[in-house]
């Protein structure tokens, strides 16, 4: 929820910044923008910088992924998830008193290192589920991010028209502080229930030294599990489809629709809801009955039909219409896939194979938003979503070859 909670104020936080004193950060980052893209003085330009610094958090948890995942099967999935957690919460704090770029980077650099951990978690539900129930498993950890998918933007749009940072001015708080304080607060309770409530899953902790790569990922090469490297790039060409649409819509709903940042809320909140039903209701159900390829591929059909229809009919009240289809899509593909790599690998491994395909993820959000930023404002807006159908009948087509393969 915390990382969710900046979806709806995203464009707005960007502009805020752009008004502002340029600090080093900021010059920085514009100077990188212009190396880019010589032009881009005439287009669209937050869209173009939120591309740049959106990618900030994904690179980090790209890189950190498959270490937090790695580590866990040697010391145990709590001392890591305490860590991250911890980690997280400091982030969060350093957001909420980011008057400046620099703090706010800092914050999206550190909340980046230890978003991570979603590795930890998939191999601690992988831990404590069998291989018939593994999809189940899945489904639970997909459910649990849909519910902070689904209350993490309204929450945050909501709290965007509480604006207290005048009261405290001489604290130099962040423009929405309010989401900013509540981010800190879910990061604090979070902590509170690993400290508290969490159990270690990890039953024979792998303390052999063995020699590592320098990257986790580096190792896919030389895996043991010969799905994995395709399944890995599936996920990754998913990703980048499904976080592209996720960045794209915040702007052109701001920019076209004319949203404000309580009504793309509400807007994020509708595709939650769905998720969370499909997920927590019917992958639950299934699991076990359907296999994993076609829970998989059903997700990808129903992204392509959604990404098609927003591209043809745009429009306020049809998007939403489009929408549902993105969000089944979302939902059915997500749990599929990771259960797929999970039963692919064996106990040992579960949370390094898992830490990588989560690495993939992260590399696809590190570079989508920057892609799609610059797709939007080059061509049009509407073409993102004309590339993102593309991207998801690519997928539909790799899970084919993943079935033969796999038989």
């Amino acid at each position: 929820m915390g990382f969710s909670i900046i979806f709806p104020i995203f464009p707005e936080t960007l502009k805020y910044f752009l008004s502002q004193e340029k600090d080093i950060s900021l010059e920085l980052t514009l100077n990188f923008i212009r190396y880019l893209s010589p032009d881009s003085e005439n287009v669209p330009f937050p869209v173009l910088f939120g591309g740049v610094v959106g990618s900030i958090y994904s690179i980090l948890q790209f890189i950190f992924s498959p270490i937090w995942g790695k580590w866990s099967d040697k010391i145990g999935r709590k001392p890591i998830l305490l860590f991250t957690s911890l980690g997280n919460l400091l982030g969060y704090i350093v957001w909420f008193f980011s008057s400046s770029f620099t703090l706010f980077v800092l914050s999206r650099t550190i909340t980046g290192i230890m978003g991570g951990n979603i590795s930890v978690a998939s191999a601690s539900m992988a831990d404590t589920t069998s291989a018939a129930d593994r999809a189940k498993g899945m489904g639970i950890i997909g459910a649990a991010i849909g519910l902070g998918f689904v209350m993490g933007p309204p929450i945050g749009g909501i709290l965007s028209a509480l604006d207290f940072g005048a009261y405290f001015s001489d604290l130099k708080l962040t423009i929405f502080p309010a989401t900013a304080l509540v981010a800190s607060l879910i990061a604090f309770v979070n902590l509170m229930l690993v400290l508290f409530y969490y159990k270690e899953t990890l039953e024979n902790k792998n303390n052999t030294h063995q020699k590592r790569e320098i990257h986790p990922i580096i190792g896919i090469k030389n895996t043991r599990v010969k799905e994995l490297p395709l399944l890995s790039f599936i996920f990754f060409i998913y990703i980048f489809s499904f976080s592209g649409f996720e960045f794209c819509i915040n702007f052109y709903l701001n920019d076209y629709l004319g949203f404000n940042p309580k009504q793309i809320g509400f807007t994020f909140l509708y595709i939650g809801v769905i998720i969370i039903l499909i997920q927590g209701g019917v992958i639950r159900r299934i699991s076990g009955k359907v296999s994993e390829f076609k829970i998989s591929s059903v997700g990808s059909y129903f992204l392509v039909i959604g990404f098609i229809a927003i591209a043809i009919y745009p429009e306020q009240y049809y998007i939403f219409f489009a929408l549902t289809f993105v969000s089944i899509g979302s939902a059915f593909i997500n749990p599929g896939l990771s259960s797929l790599t999970s039963l692919c690998s064996p106990t040992e491994e579960q949370g390094r194979n898992l830490g990588i395909l989560r690495s993939f993820g992260s590399l696809a959000r590190a570079l989508s938003p920057i892609t799609f930023a610059f797709i939007y404002f080059t061509l049009e807006p509407i073409t993102t979503f004309v590339v993102s159908t593309f991207l998801c009948v690519l997928v539909t087509l790799l899970l084919f070859r993943l079935k033969t393969l796999y038989s």
